[in-house]
This record gives structure tokens, C-alpha cells and sequence, in this order.
């Protein structure tokens, strides 16, 4: 095993990239004796965070372990306080920065953990390993980490990984043309990486699918250890179908019983509760002063990536809908929360809705519609939806996200902006 370790140590020396997308996500150096966790769904490209994050260890030795290398396959938790051992020894270093990817799959690595920062040294982990989700890692060291999140590309990133440097009033020169055909394919393809970097739909359709079976049956299946292997893939399924609307627990059971799908409430539970912490789906609910209400009310359902509609859902074309999620998912980015904190939707006793609330310590601080093209038959709708959340919440500024419209009214004293998606999105 020692060798084994050596030769691991080294063998990443050589297979970091040198060159690396720069993400929106920043991760600063704390200070503290803490473990920088880097978490997010699955093939968002947490591993080559952590790759770029060893580029920029300027004047600083580093070491990185994937403890999936083949070569630590007999490793025990007894052998893991060699690393910084054979490190030292190799390098003739005392301080080091580690870097562990899926270290979450050895037991007892949060002793191994801690032990090292009590050391002084400088730890970063990621792992989406059915063993353990990141999200987890972070828990299991709650006190001594820090948690990142990392989604999917966002929009400038996608612009980023085509090669597409904005010009300063890109808005109003032939360069907007290019990003908003990259908007359109951002929004029915999503973000992921991979499936951004392909220039091939039959490919993007392949690896979509293959990360919603690696979701089914690595971190489902395997990791809950449930048996019913028909009721994971139906919840999974009827979840994404379900992208923008309100789920509802005994619907859900109707729609069992009428299939004859057999379960058991418990089973039930962990599989909507474990789709929220893999990062496939996300819950959001009615926003309400009272807790206990806004927690038990009907949620909606959101899908963490857009690609999952296009290739997956049965209503891929609901491009309303799609949007809403697409604004979903840059709301989530930007509160920088593994969980759901602070979004939420809002219906008034006559049954206005108003797609999201973004609260703050409680207090609504803004309102935002989104729809798809605001026209004459659905403006009283939309815009009567954002008022009545407007006027509860007593904010003075709405915002309604739409594909390519913009514009800007006063109704009753209150301010609406209309703003392109595409827009939005860059922050511009």
C-alpha cells in the first residue's frame, strides 16, 4: 500500500490540466481552520474546480488524491494518515494544500479530516460518490468546513466555454444575435458541461440520460438501498414531468394505486427527500410567515438542470415552463445555498400567483414573473399576479423575466421592468 499511495500521489502531478475554464464560482482563501467543500449535482464539474483551484496554489506544493484510483482500491482508514506522511517525505515539505476527491468512499475519513486541519493544513474535498453525497460530507464536518456550491453553466459561462467575449454594448451591435441563438440553445439543452461542449445532439441526448440513470441507480437505488427499483424510476420520472408545477403527496398516491405500483410511505419519503439532496429536483414552496405553514403547503417542483426537460419530459416544448425553470436555477445559483432558503412562490386568497418570492431573513425582498412572451392574452394575468405580490409584500419594484421582450410601466404607482432571460442572465 505504501508504494500504491506514492505512486498516487505522483500520478496526479502529471494529470491535472494547465489550462481550465474559469468558473463564476470563487472560493477564498479563509484563513481558518476549515475544510473547503465543494458541492453540487453530479457532472457539474466539481472535480475540475478543484483542478483549477491547484493551478492558482501559487508558491504553495500541493497534493491531490482521487480515491477511485484504481491503485488505493485496498486502502483502509488506517492507511489514510500516510498520505500527508509519504507527502512530506516525497516533497520535503511540511505545509501542504490536499485536495481529496470522493475520499468520502474510505470510512473514518472525517477523523482523517479534522486530525489534518488541527495540523494546520490547508483541506479541499468534492465527491458525489453514492456512498456519500457532498452535501453530506459537508454535514458529517459541520463546524470545521465551509460549503461552495457549484450548479451546471451558468449562462456567462456558456459564453465562456464558446469563446464568446462580450463587447461593451454588445446589446445594440450584430454580436447579440450570436448570444441570444446561444440563449435558446442554453435553454432547451441546459448546462451541463459535457453537453454544452458537444456539438452533437444524438451526444448531448446520450450523456443526459446516462446522468439521470447514474442519479436512478448509483444514488438512489444503491445508496438507499430500496429494492423497489420501479418506484424510484416512477418518482424520478413523475418528478421531472412535473417541472414547474405544485407536487402534491397524495396525488401522487392516486396516480400509484390507479398504476398499481406498490410502496410504502417511508420508501416514499426517502425517494422525494434524496432527489432534493442529489441535486435533480428542488422543492419550493408557498411563502408564509408562518413556518409550519410554508412548510407542509403545496411545493413546486424545479429540475437543477434544463437538459433533463428537453431530452427526458414528456412536455419538452412547454417553453413557458422551461423558462421558469431556467430562472429557477440562476436564483438558486445566486443565493449560493446548498439548500433552498429563500425562494418562494406566492398565491393570493383570489388565486394570483407570482412565480418567485426571494426572501431574506424572512423579509420578501423581491418579485419576479416569468413567462415566456407577455402578450394580450395572458399581460392581465401575469402582470395582476405580480401586483398582488407587489402590494402584500409592500415592495415598490417588480421584475417579469420573458424570452426577448423589454420594456418599462408604472401601475398604481409601482414600478414593472420587462427584461430578456438572455439579459437577465449576464446581469446586464
Amino acid at each position: 500500500m505504501e508504494e500504491n499511495i506514492k505512486k498516487t500521489i505522483m500520478k496526479y502531478r502529471e494529470l491535472v490540466p494547465k489550462s481550465i475554464l474559469k468558473r463564476d464560482l470563487e472560493i477564498p482563501e479563509s484563513g481558518l481552520s476549515k475544510a473547503t467543500i465543494i458541492v453540487g449535482p453530479r457532472r457539474a464539474g466539481k472535480t475540475y474546480q478543484l483542478y483549477r483551484m491547484i493551478n492558482q496554489a501559487h508558491g504553495k506544493d500541493w497534493v491531490l488524491v482521487n480515491f477511485e484510483d484504481n491503485l488505493l482500491g485496498e486502502l483502509h482508514s488506517s492507511d489514510l494518515n500516510r498520505i500527508p506522511e509519504y507527502s512530506k517525505e516525497l516533497f520535503s515539505k511540511d505545509k501542504l494544500v490536499f485536495f481529496f476527491d470522493e475520499l468520502q468512499i474510505v470510512e473514518g475519513w472525517e477523523r482523517f479530516v479534522v486530525s489534518l486541519l488541527n495540523e494546520g493544513y490547508n483541506v479541499n474535498i468534492t465527491g458525489s460518490n453514492s456512498k456519500l453525497l457532498s452535501k453530506e460530507i459537508a454535514t458529517s464536518l459541520r463546524g470545521k468546513s465551509l460549503s461552495y456550491l457549484l450548479l451546471p453553466f451558468s449562462f456567462s459561462e456558456v459564453l465562456r466555454a464558446k469563446s464568446i467575449a462580450l463587447k461593451k454594448g454588445f446589446e445594440h451591435s450584430d454580436q447579440v444575435f450570436e448570444v441570444k441563438r446561444l440563449f435558446d440553445e442554453y435553454l432547451l439543452y441546459g448546462g451541463f458541461p459535457e453537453v454544452v461542449l458537444s456539438n452533437s445532439a444524438p451526444l448531448k441526448n446520450k450523456l443526459v440520460n446516462n446522468y439521470f440513470d447514474s442519479i436512478l441507480y448509483k444514488d438512489l437505488v444503491e445508496r438507499l438501498g430500496i429494492k423497489n427499483i420501479k418506484l424510484v424510476e416512477i418518482t424520478m420520472k413523475y418528478m421531472l414531468n412535473l417541472f414547474g408545477n405544485t407536487f402534491s403527496v397524495t396525488a401522487f398516491e392516486r396516480y400509484l394505486k390507479t398504476n398499481k405500483i406498490p410502496y410504502s410511505l417511508e420508501d416514499l419519503y426517502r425517494i422525494i427527500k434524496s432527489i432534493e439532496d442529489v441535486f435533480m429536483a428542488c422543492y419550493v414552496r408557498e411563502f408564509s410567515k408562518s413556518f409550519k405553514k410554508s412548510e407542509f403547503s403545496r411545493s413546486k417542483v424545479y429540475l437543477f438542470d434544463t437538459g433533463y426537460i428537453h431530452f427526458l419530459a414528456r412536455e419538452a416544448e412547454d417553453y413557458g415552463r422551461i423558462l421558469e425553470n431556467l430562472v429557477f436555477i440562476e436564483l438558486f445559483r445566486r443565493e449560493g445555498e446548498v439548500e433552498n432558503k429563500g425562494i418562494f412562490y406566492y398565491k393570493s386568497k383570489k388565486g394570483e400567483e407570482c412565480d418567485f418570492i426571494i426572501s431574506k431573513k424572512g423579509n420578501a425582498v423581491s418579485a419576479i414573473q416569468v413567462t415566456y412572451l407577455l402578450e394580450e392574452k395572458n399581460r392581465k394575468r401575469e402582470i395582476g399576479g405580480l401586483l398582488s405580490a407587489m402590494e402584500f409584500f409592500s415592495l415598490e419594484e417588480g421584475l417579469i423575466i420573458t424570452r426577448d421582450q423589454e420594456e418599462q410601466f408604472e401601475v398604481g404607482g409601482k414600478k414593472v421592468r420587462v427584461v430578456p432571460a438572455w439579459k437577465w442572465l449576464l446581469g446586464s
